[in-house]
């Protein structure tokens, strides 16, 4: 004999393989409406699916990303991550510099660093390469574990000899002048 519907969702609580909220929802049911609950559960379940395909149709696509690889980090990073990679592929067509494969690019990426660095720039401009490098090719691996282990290098040399700084604080006169002001208003 076939176990119910009420049986089966009973055995699940009591194994606790449902989440919480719909372990509540069963139970204050009093297992009554079993096949209501499981009908409510499906139309929510397509209502998501319709908003997130809706969702996804607006999202950016970027070639080689699934859905979610892509929706991994904010829009103003991803726009961040743009702009860096698409300096240092300038850097790279003016110079001449191939960065097809992950040995080129290593190379490619120490000199971009190397200019960067004599340059005057942060540190912060080769982490949020090899950050956006990451992100658009992931077979690179993670940010700490890439195969591009030059350029890690370089990174650090390049924080050693130009650590970054914090930011100077306001001048008293500016938050005093500005208390003035709010307090007048």
């Amino acid at each position: 004999r076939r176990p119910g519907l009420r049986s089966t969702l009973l055995a699940l609580i009591v194994q606790q393989q449902l989440p919480r909220q719909m372990q509540s929802e069963v139970v204050a049911s009093g297992m009554a409406s079993a096949e209501s609950w499981v009908t409510r559960h499906r139309r929510l379940k397509a209502e998501r699916s319709t908003r997130r395909t809706k969702q996804a149709d607006l999202m950016v696509n970027i070639p080689g990303l699934s859905l979610l690889q892509a929706a991994s980090v904010s829009e103003a990073t991803k726009g961040t991550y743009a702009a860096s990679v698409e300096a240092f592929y300038e850097f790279c067509r003016i110079h001449s510099l191939p960065h097809a494969s992950v040995s080129d690019l290593d190379l490619a990426m120490v000199e971009f660093m190397n200019a960067g660095f004599l340059e005057g720039d942060g540190g912060y401009v080769g982490s949020r390469l090899l950050a956006a490098l990451s992100y658009i090719r992931p077979e690179l691996g993670r940010p700490c574990d890439m195969a591009v282990h030059r350029a890690k290098q370089a990174l650090r040399g390049w924080k050693r000899l130009a650590p970054g700084f914090s930011r100077l604080p306001l001048p008293w006169e500016v938050v005093a002048g500005t208390a003035m002001l709010m307090l007048s208003e």
